[in-house]
């Protein structure tokens, strides 16, 4: 309401700031005059008062705005016999759209030919030839509902008036506009209010002269019931004094409306008419004397036919879900896109299969009411996957329908196909953090409505989360070097991990991959001990006194999955001072046999995880040129790993 009363505001001061004011002193210096004729016969029936109450083609004459509350495509003629042989003819149709209605009109008035004369004395004079003034109008329209009951409209109006098409500048063009507004009260049921402005252009040369257009501005209110109307208007012409119009219309058995109006101010003169619909066609008259100037009778009568139904659609949203309760998406909503959504009575929706078959009717539903489908039959069963189609069904309290065309929606319960694949399979860990190599996992995921998001969990034996990997769409090639979540701990010696892919589709399905494999990750053991512990100088028998030390040794071996043992032999650069071996590489390779003998035929080590080696004193780590780097070369290592996929 605050809305509309700003624009009646706005529009009435521009009005009065570009100094139109009623003028009766004004009368005959305005073109285009014939715009005052106003055609259709049921509001001329009303005296004219129509600009409240216009809601059909008839809007097109009195007030664009009214356009906006049809509902179906009109189409409609009219024959004015005018007094003094003025015919008119008007040819109309009106386009309802969601997105606001589309309006046109041809019209032509007819004048009998005149003759053009020419004074031959003070009493006679002489034809000169023949002329016969027209006017011709062509008037696009539209109008759309603003917000709530507020309606808004406007004309383009192309105009040519002729009246002598011999005469240079004895016809002429004019490009005008009208600009309308209707508010129906929500809070005085029946009652509506109008404002209109009409024919607002630049003024029109005729042969030497610039004559303004015949600007006008009305005023009305109307009342609204089953079975009568009424309606008060007051006009505010720029080249005339003050008018107003009173109409009102009763109903009878739903076929025959009778009319009757008064034009009161400049002109006093009653209107009567009826009209009669049968269908979907409609015939109405309008009688309007003129005897008090002498001028005679004129006559209306229009025939309209309306037909199709108002355009409506649907849609849904969004346009696939999941009804599977995990309170994602498990619906969606209808949305209806409407012809005036206050004149519905209610709605009607039936759900389709692909085979064409009705699963799910709901009707009678109030147009209020908030519209969704949850993916079950009429039995409440969830409905297979696939596509479902949804036609709505509009009824309007004036007894309109109007259907929408089919909207589509898919059901999805359909979780992804997930699987994923790991490379390396056997895994060597690093000796200080991480993995010596990091694993590359392969997912394999697919789902016909795309990816929305997916996980990867890395967890260990006791089902606790170690490391996760996230992100959205289609996931691609996850490299992973051991860390956990925090990135300060790594994979424990010895420990089993397990790793599972879980993926959403967009609707929320979630799918995951069967356990895989698990990997067993050991870092490889590394003991170093001194040769000079486990042997006496330059000799390859391991001492009795180092038994308790490689026992412990043995057992870490004997506790590990498959595991392998290199022993390794080291020596210094000094000549041997012994004759039994015949150098370096020789010793450190008795050394680390007789080792490996020690840990099978003492401590019960299975021989055939144990290889031995011996590097002699080419791989030294300190320094040959001191006793202190000699004694850390003189060495035996062990290296213990363990490595299985199982």
């Amino acid at each position: 309401m605050r809305i509309f009363i700003f624009i009646l505001i706005i529009i009435f001061n521009l009005f009065i700031n570009n100094n139109i004011s009623a003028d009766a002193t004004l009368i005959g210096t305005t073109s285009n005059n014939f715009l005052k004729i106003l055609i259709p016969a049921k509001p001329s029936s009303l005296g004219e008062a129509y600009i409240a109450l216009s809601d059909d083609i008839n809007s097109i004459f009195y007030n664009p705005a009214g356009l906006g509350k049809s509902m179906q495509t009109e189409l409609s003629f009219t024959h004015v016999e005018w007094f003094q042989d003025v015919r008119y003819e008007s040819l109309n149709f009106l386009l309802p759209f969601t997105f606001g209605n589309i309006g046109c009109s041809l019209n032509l008035l007819n004048i009998s030919p005149m003759d053009k004369t020419l004074s031959t004395s003070l009493t006679t004079y002489t034809k000169e030839y023949d002329f016969t003034p027209f006017s011709f109008s062509g008037i696009i329209s539209y109008a759309k509902e603003f917000g709530d009951n507020l309606f808004i409209g406007s004309n383009l109006k192309i105009i040519n008036y002729t009246i002598d098409s011999n005469v240079e500048n004895g016809a002429a063009f004019s490009f005008l506009i009208d600009i309308g507004l209707i508010y129906d009260m929500p809070f005085i049921k029946g009652f509506s209010s109008a404002l209109v402005f009409k024919n607002i252009g630049p003024s029109t040369k005729f042969i030497s002269e610039n004559f303004m257009q015949p600007i006008d501005m009305r005023a009305g209110i109307s009342y609204s019931m089953d079975f009568l109307s009424l309606e008060a208007d007051i006009d505010y012409p720029m080249d005339n004094d003050l008018n107003f119009y009173l109409g009102g219309e009763i109903y009878l058995f739903d076929i025959l409306s009778l009319r009757a109006g008064y034009k009161g101010g400049t002109i006093n003169q009653p209107t009567f008419g009826l009209g009669v619909n049968y269908a979907r066609f409609f015939v109405d008259y309008a009688f309007v004397p003129y005897n008090e100037e002498d001028l005679g009778n004129t006559h209306r009568i229009t025939v309209s036919y309306k037909f199709g139904a108002p355009e409506s659609k649907m849609k849904f949203n969004p346009s696939i879900f999941s009804p599977n309760n995990d309170k994602f998406i498990d619906y969606s909503l209808i949305i209806p896109e409407v012809v005036q959504k206050n004149k519905v009575k209610n709605y009607s929706v039936t759900i389709y299969n692909e085979l064409n078959q009705p699963i799910r009717i709901a009707s009678k539903i109030h147009p209020d009411t908030k519209l969704f489908w949850n993916g079950t039959d009429s039995f409440k069963k969830v409905v297979p996957d696939g596509t479902y189609y949804a036609k709505l069904e509009v009824n309007y309290k004036n007894g309109v329908k109007s259907e929408s065309n089919l909207a589509s929606v898919t059901v999805d319960n359909t979780p992804p196909d997930v699987k994923i694949d790991a490379n390396p399979k056997i895994v060597k860990p690093g000796q200080i953090t991480a993995l010596y190599a990091p694993v590359k996992f392969t997912p394999f995921v697919f789902d016909l409505h795309g990816i929305s998001k997916w996980k990867l969990v890395i967890y260990t034996e006791d089902e606790k989360t170690f490391k996760t990997f996230e992100g959205v769409d289609t996931p691609g090639e996850i490299i992973w070097d051991g860390s956990d979540d925090t990135g300060v701990n790594y994979v424990d010696t010895g420990k089993t991990y397990y790793y599972v892919m879980y993926a959403a589709d967009s609707v929320g399905n979630w799918g995951k991959s069967s356990p895989n494999k698990v990997k067993v990750l050991l870092r490889e053991i590394i003991i170093t001990l001194a040769s000079d512990t486990l042997f006496d100088l330059g000799k390859a028998d391991v001492k009795i006194s180092v038994y308790n030390d490689l026992k412990k040794i043995a057992n870490k071996i004997k506790s590990l999955n498959n595991p392998q043992v290199i022993i390794e032999g080291h020596t210094d650069n000094l000549p041997l001072q012994t004759s039994k071996y015949k150098d370096n590489q020789e010793l450190s390779e008795y050394r680390a046999k007789a080792v490996g003998r020690f840990f099978v035929e003492l401590l019960n080590v299975k021989p055939g995880i144990i290889s031995t080696v011996g590097f002699g004193d080419t791989q030294p780590i300190a320094s040959n040129d001191t006793p202190e780097g000699r004694k850390k070369n003189r060495r035996v290592t062990i290296r213990i790993k363990s490595s299985k996929w199982e």
